[in-house]
C-alpha cells in the first residue's frame, strides 16, 4: 500500500536522465509485493523509452511524467500521440500508457489528468488506453482473470486499477481476449477439419504448405512475415503496420528466443499467404529475475529454459484473398502438433479482438476457454 498522507499530488513531465530512471524504477517498488506481477528487465525498457534508440519515436511523440508527493515518485504515466495510428485510421486521438502507481484515487486521477492536458494541447479529440506504446506492444488493462500470471508480452495488474481508470471518467474501447488450451483440451477434431480444408483450396489454388521459421534465411523470413503481417492485419481495429525497422528492431530483441517450429508460414504455390508468431512462455523466467541481467539471471534463465511447458500464441494473419478458407485453423493446429513434438502441454491464445468471431470461433472448437480479459478504455476531451 501507499505511505499515507493527505499532501497534494504534483504531476511533472520527466525532464532529466535522472528522472527517467525513477520513472522506470518505479513500479519495482509500487509493486515488489504483488506476486504475479512480471517485473520488466530494466535494460529492455530503458532503450524502449529512448527516443533516439526505438524506431517507435519517428512516427510518434511521446511525454513521460511522474507524480510526486511529500518529495517521492508515486506514479508515473506516458502521453502519446501516434501519428501512424491517426494516418493509418483516420483519428485523432491520443493514447495513455505505462501507467503505475500506488493504487489511489488521487494519483491516477492526477497522471490521467496530465496526459489528458498533453494530449488537449496537441488539438487531439481523445485518449486511449493503456497502450506501451500500441497494439503492437503490450497493450490493455486487465480487468478478468487476476488469479494467474501474465503471459509473455501481456500485461497483468491489480483489479483495484479498474475502478481507478473508469472513475476517472474512462469507459470501454474494446475488450481483448485470451484463450487456454491444454493437451487434454484440445480437440482432435480440429486438425482433421484443417488438413480437409486444406486439400480442397489446393485443388483450387496449387499446392499449399504450413512450413517453420528458416533460420538460415531468417532476414528474408523477416521480409515475408512483415509484408504477410501488415496486409492481413489492415482492417482490423486499433491495428498499425509496422515498420521495416520496427519488426527489424523486435525480431533483433527476440531472435536469441525465437523457437522455429513456433513460427509457421502458410505458402500456396510458394506465396507466403498467412503466418503464425508464438513463443514460449518466458515470463516464468522474467518473474525471478527482478528486472536485472546479470550473469546470475542468465545462469538461471538457461536452467530454467528447458522446463517450459507452455507457449503463447502470439500472432496470426492471412491475407484477405484467403481469409476464412480454412488457414487460420491450419496455422493454429500445425502449432499445436509443434508444440506437442517440443513437449509443451498448454497454450495462451490471444489476445484476440472481442468482435473477432471467426478467430473466437475457431479457438473456442479447438476446445480452449476464454481465461482473460483486457480492456482498451477511451474518454473523450
Amino acid at each position: 500500500m501507499a505511505p499515507t498522507s493527505t499532501s497534494p499530488t504534483e504531476v511533472r513531465p520527466v525532464q532529466s536522465a535522472a528522472d527517467l530512471d525513477v520513472f522506470i524504477d518505479l513500479p519495482h517498488r509500487t509493486r515488489h509485493r504483488q506476486a504475479l506481477w512480471v517485473p520488466p528487465l530494466r535494460r529492455d525498457m530503458k532503450v524502449l523509452l529512448d527516443r533516439k534508440k526505438h524506431p517507435f519515436h519517428k512516427h510518434a511523440e511521446v511525454e513521460y511524467f511522474l507524480a510526486w508527493r511529500d518529495g517521492e515518485a508515486v506514479g508515473r504515466i506516458a502521453a502519446i500521440h501516434n501519428h501512424a495510428h491517426n494516418e493509418f485510421h483516420g483519428e485523432n486521438i491520443g493514447f495513455f500508457g505505462f501507467l503505475e502507481g500506488w493504487s489511489e484515487q488521487p494519483i491516477f486521477s492526477a497522471l490521467l489528468e496530465a496526459a489528458e492536458g498533453w494530449c488537449r494541447a496537441k488539438g487531439l479529440s481523445a485518449v486511449r488506453g493503456p497502450a506501451n506504446f500500441s497494439t503492437n506492444e503490450e497493450c490493455g488493462l486487465l480487468v478478468e482473470g487476476f488469479e494467474t500470471p501474465p503471459s509473455v508480452m501481456t500485461t497483468w495488474n491489480p483489479p483495484t486499477w479498474v475502478p481507478l481508470i473508469e472513475n476517472a471518467g474512462y469507459a470501454k474501447a474494446k475488450d481483448l481476449l485470451s484463450w487456454w488450451l491444454t493437451e487434454d483440451t484440445y480437440d482432435e477434431r480440429m486438425h482433421r477439419l484443417a488438413e480437409r480444408m486444406k486439400d480442397k483450396l489446393e485443388k483450387s489454388h496449387g499446392t499449399v504448405v504450413c512450413r517453420p521459421l528458416r533460420m538460415k534465411e531468417f532476414a528474408a523470413e523477416l521480409e515475408r512475415f512483415r509484408v504477410v503481417y501488415n496486409a492481413a492485419w489492415e482492417k482490423n481495429w486499433g491495428f498499425v503496420p509496422m515498420t521495416r525497422e520496427e519488426i527489424d528492431f523486435m525480431a533483433a530483441e527476440l531472435r536469441p528466443v525465437i523457437v522455429p517450429e513456433l513460427v509457421r508460414f502458410v505458402e500456396i504455390s510458394g506465396e507466403p499467404v498467412g503466418v503464425s508468431f508464438s513463443l514460449p512462455d518466458y515470463n516464468q523466467i522474467l518473474r525471478f529475475m527482478k528486472g536485472k541481467l546479470g550473469v546470475s539471471e542468465i545462469a538461471m534463465a538457461l536452467l530454467m529454459k528447458s522446463r517450459l511447458k507452455t507457449i503463447r500464441f502470439i500472432t496470426l494473419g492471412v491475407v484477405d484473398k484467403f481469409r476464412s478458407r480454412g488457414l487460420e485453423s491450419l496455422l493454429v493446429s500445425e502449432t499445436v502438433v509443434a508444440c506437442r513434438k517440443l513437449g509443451y502441454c498448454a497454450t495462451d491464445m490471444g489476445w484476440i479482438l472481442e468482435d473477432n468471431d471467426m478467430m473466437n470461433r475457431i479457438l473456442a472448437n479447438l476446445g480452449s476457454k476464454v481465461y482473460k480479459r483486457h480492456r482498451f478504455y477511451e474518454k473523450g476531451l
